[in-house]
């Protein structure tokens, strides 16, 4: 049996070893892409001398600006997923040959991370564009997928050309609660300000058995919000009810997403990812409630880099972790001194 179906096996029915495929898809990655080889060369491991995922040497976010890090010809590429930023940064490239771990991990994960059945069947209610007008984004690809897999024939995206309808949306929310219809909510954090702000004084009650996903930092190009503020403005002006808003960690970089518990700030991994809190300066694991970054091991990374280190502050709690915000730039600086190549 091939790697990836021993990865698409312990994804679907938990069969099989987490640290045993790890080192699987290290040796794999190690002997199909030349400057991580070279990388963990120069760091002293190789799949002789590592046995715990834990050791598997994690690239920063920022090394995939400047490396085509991925197992294969890129130019073979299905999808090419990039970074966001301006037109004058570089931005990381996440190259796709296939698409089989990547779905995987959105029908596996996407519909219980939002509090829902895969047998459900919701009107979504979606504030970005869809892929369709934007093939280079995760986020997109992912939310296309999960109206294409889960979504009522009256699902749409309001985003269109960089600009919201905010007509239709009104429209479509106001028809919602009418026909008191349940629908799945779902934006980056500052497209409900955005949203907030476009209509300063309506406030909506969504109909029961609605839910509400965001996504994305929260530090806009105007103002930071806080998570605390964002939700009370989810309850206030949405009526939706705290225990029916979820939020989505997911990056360009990797292939699965974290989700939030019920009625929690708490991010949580699926079972085929794990994640470390480190100290940047000694790499070591911080104690529990210590901030660190966050660093990931996702076993659906298999075409890229599985071992990845963001740029995003962390504290453990309990089995997941919260996120603090984006770290200091020298810090980051630190994350990405030993790449070289």
């Amino acid at each position: 049996m091939t790697l990836l179906n021993n990865i698409l096996r312990f994804m679907r029915h938990e069969q099989g070893d987490f640290n045993q495929l790890a080192c699987d898809v290290f040796s794999y990655q190690f002997n199909h892409c030349g400057p991580y080889k070279r990388y963990c060369q120069h760091l002293h491991a190789t799949p002789e001398t590592v046995t715990h995922w834990q050791d598997i040497p994690s690239v920063p976010t920022d090394v995939f600006r400047e490396f085509d890090l991925c197992t294969f010809d890129p130019a073979k590429s299905q999808y090419i997923f990039q970074t966001s930023g301006t037109t004058q940064e570089s931005k990381g490239k996440h190259f796709y040959q296939t698409m089989d771990l990547y779905d995987e991990a959105i029908r596996l994960s996407f519909m219980r991370g939002i509090g829902l059945s895969v047998t459900d069947r919701i009107s979504f209610r979606i504030l970005t564009p869809s892929f369709n007008e934007i093939q280079t984004s995760s986020l997109f690809y992912m939310l296309q997928r999960a109206l294409e897999w889960y979504g009522n024939t009256d699902s749409r995206f309001y985003m269109h050309n960089n600009q919201m309808d905010y007509i239709a949306l009104k429209r479509d929310l106001d028809e919602d609660i009418r026909q008191q219809r349940p629908i799945a909510l779902i934006g980056t954090a500052f497209s409900y300000v955005n949203l907030f702000d476009y209509f300063t004084e309506e406030k909506w009650q969504l109909p029961l058995g609605s839910v509400l996903m965001e996504t994305g930092g929260l530090k806009g190009k105007s103002r930071t919000i806080s998570q605390e503020e964002l939700y009370y403005l989810f309850e206030s002006r949405l009526g939706i009810s705290r225990k029916d808003c979820f939020s989505e960690y997911g990056m360009t970089e990797l292939s699965s997403q974290c989700y939030s518990k019920r009625n929690s700030y708490e991010l949580t991994c699926p079972h085929w990812m794990s994640f470390r809190i480190i100290n940047p300066e000694t790499g070591k694991d911080v104690s529990m409630d210590e901030t660190g970054i966050v660093q990931f091991f996702d076993l659906a990374n298999l075409e890229a880099i599985s071992a990845v280190t963001t740029a995003d502050l962390g504290v453990k709690q309990n089995d997941g972790f919260k996120l603090l915000g984006r770290a200091p730039l020298a810090v980051l600086r630190g994350c990405s001194t030993e790449f070289e190549l």
